[in-house]
């Protein structure tokens, strides 16, 4: 299959993605950033700014060579996706927060991720002239795969309110669709860059374990109820890497990839152990009791959208 071809894939895949998730969203979600603006505010400030620091950090330390640096503040600076509402809508957490933190941080991330990207690499050692990711230029390209089609989506949303039973269907094949075209690309090349891989597994199991930590600790430190806490952490956890993927096969390397493959193995068993493990911790009466459903609207919401978000 030629690379014109994959990339192709990859990019329509990827909008099929994100318009899926504008099916899901209304603009009362969007009015929930002012309804509950302290979760919102600490999720989104760690999402968008502490995390990607301290990938920089972690590049860093574990000296990583620019090109897998920059998969990594890719990975850093990466808002939440589908699977990261999925997981909290099927464990009962708070997904209007989730659904919340994934929009906000999506549409802010056209600026940041970019730039997050360029301050890691102008601020390293040696030579980077190899490694080039232009802010404008790739926030153009993340408006195209992010903001353009949820808005459609939203759009397909108010004049078709049934077109919502087509998201899981189209989520899954889309997501798949991403998956398969990264996945063959890395198989036509024939020397697949297993030390880079090896190289990659250390900070990044790293940046796992301290989204984790900073995901649960900081929404603590500022009261944040358990239910609104474990929901930022698993934001923090389970990232939109299908983004991540597609971005940086338009605009990097095929390399700056592998760290966003490193992490992908490790986001979703880290996700369902911070869920599996705060409704065990609610169960046995550890934690003050949470209702499962903030408020009628919000049960509403949920009675009325039973697809996962």
């Amino acid at each position: 299959m030629g690379e014109e071809l994959l990339d192709w894939i990859i990019g329509a895949s990827m909008f099929g993605v994100m318009f899926a998730m504008g099916l899901t969203l209304t603009i009362d979600d969007f009015r929930r950033v002012a309804g509950n603006p302290r979760a919102t505010l600490v999720g989104t400030v760690l999402q968008l700014i502490v995390m990607p620091i301290i990938g920089i950090g972690l590049a860093r330390a574990f000296g990583l060579p620019p090109i897998l640096t920059a998969g990594l503040v890719v990975v850093a600076a990466c808002p939440g996706g589908m699977f990261s509402n999925m997981y909290v809508y099927l464990a009962k957490g708070h997904t209007a927060l989730s659904v919340t933190l994934t929009a906000t941080a999506t549409l802010v991330s056209l600026f940041t991720l970019p730039l997050w990207v360029r301050v890691a690499l102008v601020s390293m050692p040696g030579n980077t002239a190899a490694v080039e990711m232009p802010v404008l230029d790739t926030a153009l390209r993340l408006g195209g795969l992010t903001v353009l089609p949820v808005a459609v989506g939203m759009v397909v949303r108010i004049r078709r309110p049934d077109a919502l039973r087509w998201e899981r269907r189209l989520s899954l094949s889309s997501a798949m669709g991403v998956v398969v075209g990264a996945v063959s690309q890395g198989a036509s090349r024939p020397d697949f860059p297993l030390e880079q891989f090896a190289a990659s597994i250390p900070p990044v199991l790293a940046f796992s374990a301290a989204a984790i930590v900073v995901g649960i600790l900081v929404p603590a430190l500022f009261r944040l109820p358990a239910r609104d806490t474990v929901t930022i952490a698993v934001e923090m956890i389970v990232k939109n890497t299908l983004l991540g993927m597609v971005l940086v096969g338009q605009a990097l390397e095929f390399e700056a990839m592998i760290p966003i493959f490193a992490f992908a193995a490790f986001q979703t068993p880290g996700g369902i152990l911070l869920l599996v493990g705060w409704r065990w911790l609610a169960r046995h009466g550890y934690l003050e009791h949470e209702p499962a459903i903030d408020s009628a609207a919000e049960e509403g919401a949920l009675e009325a959208e039973p697809a996962v978000r």
